[in-house]
């Protein structure tokens, strides 16, 4: 498994004519076109802004992973767009950027390390649709954001005699992994009145104690009754589950996995994840500082 760093372009666009009202407008009119697409390879969101003096014309990009920005350059969708937009640049500077840190008129906390896991693994599954679109929110409202998706992680059944090398290894680097974050959202795929077995089974095999969880649920009833067994678990492990969960019911479901809608086009989802987003931001500064004081023996165990 390797980790997903978040990857950021600033690309200043010098518009043929100076005409930056034109260029801006195709600009939007392409984000909206290519929107569903873009995210299905990893695409987190564009933030535009035009140059003081009106001349240019700024595009703030950002890929979950070097592996999604390269997905996406490499797209035919891609090509199409860079020959559509081509009359109206005359000229464009394209630069990589890294987050080093973060400082406002206030002193701030560090960007709490969040992992975006992805909680089912069966072939057409509709979970990297809620964590793509949760992973985004998150990085908008400062978390430091990567995502875990549990396709990509060999683990084991938990005590299972047989397991190979390769797969003790695949444990060893998977708690190790874990250990790094602050707090952690789950998307929660209800089958059977429960949660999948494999986000089960990775619960069962790592330490995530002293730290917040955010859930988002699918299915039946807004994946209720998953999510609500998510929460006893969570409990056992010391985790704290977040209040506010997101459920996002079969019509929802069924509208976005035909493509007619985004998880974004729906109020009431953005107003649940933003709550949920809210609480994980207190709880996960709040358990931090508390672990940070237990280390430093000011606190008992």
């Amino acid at each position: 498994m390797t980790g997903q760093t978040i990857q950021t372009l600033i690309n200043t666009f010098t518009p043929t004519g100076g005409d930056v009202d034109a260029l801006l407008e195709l600009q939007r009119d392409e984000i909206e076109k290519l929107r569903e697409k873009a995210t299905e390879t990893g695409w987190l969101g564009n933030a535009l802004y035009r140059a003081a003096d009106g001349s240019r014309l700024v595009i703030v990009t950002s890929f979950r992973s070097k592996e999604a920005k390269e997905k996406w350059a490499g797209s035919p969708e891609f090509a199409a767009h860079l020959k559509r937009i081509e009359p109206l640049v005359a000229h464009v500077d394209s630069m990589p950027v890294s987050m080093v840190g973060a400082f406002s008129g206030r002193r701030e906390d560090p960007s709490l390390r969040l992992a975006v896991i992805t909680g089912s693994t069966r072939d057409g599954r509709f979970a990297d649709k809620p964590a793509s679109w949760i992973a985004r929110k998150a990085v908008q409202r400062g978390f430091d954001v990567q995502e875990i998706d549990l396709r990509d992680v060999n683990l084991p059944f938990f005590g299972d005699p047989p397991a190979t090398d390769v797969q003790r290894q695949a444990v060893d680097s998977f708690r190790a992994r874990i250990a790094e974050f602050d707090a952690y959202l789950f998307t929660v795929a209800e089958y059977n009145h429960g949660p999948t077995a494999v986000l089960k089974n990775a619960l069962d095999h790592a330490e995530w104690r002293r730290k917040p969880a955010g859930l988002i649920g699918y299915g039946g009833v807004g994946g209720a009754r998953a999510v609500e067994h998510v929460r006893g678990i969570a409990a056992e492990l010391e985790m704290v589950s977040m209040q506010t969960a997101v459920h996002i019911n079969f019509a929802d479901y069924l509208t976005v996995s035909k493509g007619e809608k985004q998880l974004s086009d729906f109020a009431h989802l953005d107003r649940s994840a933003d709550k949920m987003l809210d609480q994980l931001l207190w709880w996960g500064r709040s358990l931090r500082t508390a672990r940070s004081a237990l280390s430093d023996g000011q606190v008992g165990a």
